[in-house]
């Protein structure tokens, strides 16, 4: 199936039951934009809090899964934001395994990504180069505006050309595995709830399922790439009219969700049941 028929199939499901599916990925959204706004009233003030909460509050989107799946099996007339609203929070313990494990790979994968640009940095500009910086910074201080003092010495202006180099090439390295990883692991939520297959099995699984169709993903995301230009358009404009983040927040959920997002995770339930019935077709 490709992007055409995909999105085709999911708006008529969406035709269905619009107005439960939207309010749900309203209600989902808002929620999440809430959660996060305290965690980072409370986390600002201790080192890391604000991370472990980020993990802690992982499974909560997961409603997102449970609604489009239902909506693409035709069973939309179910849904309700007491049920698949709040199913993170109901189904906690059964999805955080999962959603943890998956978040905790990706960390692992880039602090090694770090490790080995850091490792490949200090070859390149070697040990000399990194005290003369060092030592410029010391004499001159963080604030200074003596910025020919390097301009005029030929190796600091090869050592800052090196660095560029190595920040562009190591942000493109970061975005293509960021990229691949979400690709290869993009069914593990909807593994975990159709077939409750959880952890590294579901992560495995969905590697395996997603081989020869993750173009096919990519050409879904970019589909909406003109949506989101709008979406954020609209949300600068909000954005200079009322400069209060939580409101900014959860305008742009709203115009987010009507405009795209929900349709989009109508989408990917669309995608992944394809995918599990060649899959099923072939064995």
């Amino acid at each position: 199936m490709n992007v055409r028929d995909i999105k085709t199939k999911a708006r008529s499901m969406i035709a269905t039951n619009r107005s439960s599916i939207v309010m749900i990925f309203l209600f989902i959204g808002i929620m999440m934009v809430a959660i996060n706004y305290l965690i980072q009233l409370i986390g600002s003030s201790i080192p890391f809090l604000i991370t472990i909460l980020g993990f802690l509050i992982l499974p909560f989107s997961h409603g997102k899964v449970v609604t489009a799946l239902k909506t693409v099996n035709e069973r939309s007339d179910e849904l309700s934001i007491e049920q698949d609203g709040l199913v993170g929070i109901k189904r906690y313990k059964d999805l955080f395994f999962t959603y943890f494990i998956k978040e905790l790979l990706l960390l692992f994968l880039l602090m090694l990504v770090l490790l080995i640009i850091a490792l490949v940095s200090k070859l390149i500009i070697g040990d000399a180069a990194f005290n003369s910086i060092i030592s410029f910074i010391m004499q001159s201080g963080f604030e200074t505006t003596d910025i020919s003092t390097i301009l005029n010495d030929p190796k600091m202006v090869t050592v800052i050309e090196n660095i560029g180099n190595i920040f562009f090439w190591g942000s493109i390295v970061l975005i293509v595995v960021l990229v691949m990883y979400s690709l290869y692991f993009a069914l593990t939520p909807y593994l975990l709830e159709k077939y409750n297959i959880k952890g590294a099995k579901a992560m495995s699984e969905s590697a395996r399922l997603m081989k020869g169709h993750k173009s096919t993903l990519v050409v879904l995301y970019l589909s909406y790439i003109g949506w989101y230009f709008l979406a954020v358009l609209i949300m600068t404009v909000v954005t200079m009219i009322i400069p209060v983040p939580i409101i900014v927040d959860v305008l742009t959920t709203i115009v987010g969700v009507y405009l795209f997002t929900a349709e989009l995770e109508v989408c990917k339930a669309v995608f992944f049941e394809e995918i599990d019935l060649e899959d099923k077709n072939q064995i």
